[in-house]
């Protein structure tokens, strides 16, 4: 019996939560670990997600004439703009996912 693979924002949603119990200072040491470990382990999972729907996106890319190309992802400036303001913050409750 195969298991199916989790939807993005099941695992997303697992991840927020581990978050939320690591910030809750209500864990053990071993528990925040283990709670770290599963963590790394969405975040992995979750980028390696979002990297094969940017290669599909880029596959599906048509040029005017309907032609297919392949043609990189590139974020609107407005996109861009935010990822700088938030990575400029420096905010010690943010996790460095």
């Amino acid at each position: 019996m195969s298991t199916k693979p989790k939807k993005f924002e099941d695992e997303l949603k697992e991840l927020e939560t581990i978050v939320s119990q690591i910030d809750s200072g209500e864990l053990t040491l071993d528990e925040s670990i283990g709670a770290f470990e599963r963590g790394v382990m969405l975040v992995k999972a979750l980028n390696g997600k979002l990297d094969e729907v940017e290669r599909k996106v880029e596959l599906l890319t048509r040029s005017a004439g309907g032609e297919l190309r392949t043609a990189p992802f590139e974020p609107s400036s407005e996109t861009e703009n935010e990822n700088e303001n938030s990575a400029g913050a420096k905010d010690d409750d943010e996790t460095p996912f």
